[in-house]
């Protein structure tokens, strides 16, 4: 067994741990203080206790049982939790300044947008250029026209059965344009004046000769006729006594006037079918509409001045559809030019007319013209 004083003699430890003497006591008194806390606070609790009585109303005893959880539902999703409410402040806990809530902020205006940049207008293109008139095709000219003189002037004497003793001149005014393809052609008797005065005016194509207007004056009779010819709706129009209605023609149709010079233009071109026995056919336009039928009887010497010519005679006799005889006498070493005409109207009226001067003579003086008349 121990002595005293070996026991007194051992150091307090704490936790395994040596104290000194001071630092133990220390530890000793706060123990003390701790246990004499909790003893104060059994007591109060005590007392309280016996405070309550039984027939206390306000008293109520509570019956606990357990409930029983129903099965747990299909996988849903989590109620979320409510929220937690907030825990009561102690009296004695100090309180926080409370904070003033940031003052809502102004509205902002919104900024008025960047004003649009103007759109720049597209580009104006510069108009097109004009297209290019179409240039006119050169006109398609009958055979043997470029051989022909522009302009020129051949003379006739002239003979009519209706004014016996009576012997007139006939000039025949030509004009041609070929850069136009255009043609002017003036007939008129003088001396005496106011016996015949024919016109003829139109184009010329590949065909030969197409007239456009026809004018026909007879002064002495107050007579005049005229016939337009439309070459787009191929209708050519009557006026005057005795003209007949509108009426379609074909290709090659010519006037009274106008066949005289288009049948020497076809013997140029095609002299095979200027022979005896050959018919030559188109229509001729005066008060109506009339087929021209010429058949090639024979050549035929015709005199002029103090020399014979060789010439082919063309007859168109009068028929059920011919009111008027022609006879044409063609000239092939002059260009197959008329050298004689002769004209049987339905009374046997005859205009006979006989070429006064052949081309590269001295032709003729017109008593009433010095110069050529343009048609």
């Amino acid at each position: 067994m121990a002595s005293p004083a070996r026991a007194s003699s051992m150091p307090f430890t704490f936790l395994g741990q040596p104290l000194r003497p001071a630092t133990a006591w220390r530890i000793a008194l706060v123990l003390v203080a701790v246990l004499g806390l909790h003893a104060c606070g059994l007591y109060e609790v005590a007392a309280g206790l016996n405070t309550l009585k039984p027939e206390d109303t306000t008293q109520r005893t509570l019956a606990v049982s357990l409930l029983t959880l129903p099965a747990p539902p299909a996988a849903t999703a989590p109620a979320a939790a409510p929220p937690r409410p907030p825990r009561p402040r102690s009296a004695s806990a100090p309180s926080l300044p409370s904070v003033a809530p940031a003052p809502a902020p102004a509205p902002v205006e919104p900024e008025p947008p960047p004003p649009e940049e103007p759109v720049p207008p597209p580009p104006v293109e510069p108009p097109a250029p004009p297209p290019a008139p179409p240039v006119p095709e050169p006109p398609r000219l009958p055979p043997g026209v470029e051989d022909v003189p522009k302009t020129g002037r051949i003379a006739y004497r002239t003979t009519y059965t209706r004014m016996r003793g009576i012997r007139a001149m006939t000039f025949v005014d030509w004009n041609v344009d070929v850069a136009r393809g255009r043609y002017d052609l003036w007939l008129r008797t003088v001396d005496p004046a106011g016996l015949l005065d024919l016109k003829s005016s139109g184009s010329l194509q590949a065909f030969g000769i197409a007239p456009e207007k026809y004018v026909e004056r007879i002064e002495v009779a107050n007579r005049e006729l005229r016939a337009e010819f439309d070459w787009t709706a191929r209708v050519v129009q009557f006026v005057g006594r005795g003209a007949g209605q509108p009426a379609g023609f074909l290709e090659g149709v010519q006037d009274p006037l106008s066949l005289q010079f288009h049948l020497p233009l076809l013997a140029q071109a095609y002299p095979s079918r200027f022979t005896p026995g050959a018919d030559i056919g188109f229509q001729v336009a005066r008060r109506g509409i009339e087929a021209y039928v010429f058949r090639a009887e024979a050549f035929e010497a015709v005199r002029i001045g103090d020399k014979d010519v060789r010439a082919l005679k063309l007859d168109r006799p009068r028929g059920p559809n011919a009111t008027r005889r022609v006879e044409i006498w063609m000239a092939p070493d002059y260009q197959w030019l008329p050298v004689r005409l002769r004209f049987t109207d339905t009374n046997d009226e005859v205009w006979d007319s006989v070429l006064a001067a052949l081309p590269g003579e001295e032709q003729p003086r017109d008593p009433t013209q010095e110069e050529f008349i343009k048609p």
